[in-house]
């Protein structure tokens, strides 16, 4: 399990959780990395709401909505699936 968010870019090369107030990582170039790596916890709940959207949506589109295909949104779940377990270690 990762530190809870949020996390943010504190000083030069340090991203900080923001309760605690704990060390995330060091980055050596923080303007082009600091912030990606800041939002990181946002990200992944973000991802994981979209994951109940697209999944909710998909089972409408294929139940009620059969003249339009799912494809495009199965495409952007798998992705989505993809990310999440990435973000959570637990590639294969």
């Amino acid at each position: 399990m990762h530190t809870p968010g949020p996390w943010h870019v504190n000083g030069v090369d340090t991203i900080v959780s923001v309760k605690g107030n704990r060390t995330i990582a060091k980055v050596y170039h923080p303007e082009d990395d600091g912030n990606l790596i800041a939002a990181a916890p946002d990200l992944l709940a973000a991802l994981e709401l979209a994951a109940r959207v697209l999944e909710s949506s998909i089972t409408i589109i294929e139940t009620h909505v059969k003249a339009v295909s799912s494809a495009p949104a199965r495409s952007a779940l798998d992705q989505t699936r993809v990310a999440i377990t990435k973000a959570k270690g637990k590639n294969n």
